[in-house]
């Protein structure tokens, strides 16, 4: 996935109520819907929640845990009336914001050419409206005549490191952050939303 049109239109939803009912209506609206773009839940893909304590003070009768997730803006509305709905009890949409961009740190070790090509192809191949700031892989060869991988001793004869910073339209981060989770060895932060105004 080296290029590839945006398209993003993505939104996050945050719905009051008990998590596993929540989790489990939304995934039963969409499957009813037919929806081609699933959700995307922060608890499961290392999303950031960003509920600031502003928003929480002017939620009134707050009880219920919250339950953060990305949808496609056409769903919105889906959510939104599904929600609103009188049969619909013990949930509530308290928030609907677009969002602006997506971002998450990393930083990782390697001590091997095939896991440093893995990592590679991640980072140096990401599509064309993200940028991979900072990133500037070091790479040290030492001549040896022991065979083999030891990854617990103290000199390899391999090593590269680096580190950076993954920014641009969510879903291709979120490509980008789920690609870098496949390795073992690459320590990513959450990733952070940048959100626009509320459409509520």
């Amino acid at each position: 996935m080296s290029d590839s049109s945006s398209g993003d239109d993505s939104v996050e939803l945050i719905v009051e109520g008990d998590e596993k009912t929540v989790t489990g209506f939304i995934r039963g609206l969409f499957i009813g819907a037919r929806n081609a773009q699933w959700p995307v839940f922060h608890d499961e893909r290392g999303i950031e929640n960003q509920t600031f304590a502003e928003q929480l003070k002017g939620w009134v009768g707050l009880t219920e845990p919250l339950t953060h997730f990305v949808v496609d803006e056409d769903s919105v509305q889906l959510v939104r009336a599904s929600l609103a709905d009188t049969r619909c009890h013990g949930m509530k949409l308290r928030e609907a914001q677009p969002v602006l961009s997506a971002s998450f740190g990393f930083k990782l070790k390697v001590f091997t050419e095939e896991a440093a090509a893995q990592v590679r192809a991640v980072y140096e191949q990401v599509p064309s409206d993200v940028t991979v700031e900072r990133w500037d892989p070091k790479e040290t060869r030492r001549d040896g005549d022991t065979e083999g991988v030891e990854l617990y001793s103290p000199v390899h004869h391999y090593k590269m490191e680096a580190e950076g910073i993954v920014k641009g339209p969510f879903r291709h981060v979120l490509y980008v952050h789920e690609q870098a989770r496949r390795i073992e060895q690459v320590d990513e932060e959450e990733m952070r939303l940048v959100l626009g105004d509320s459409l509520l």
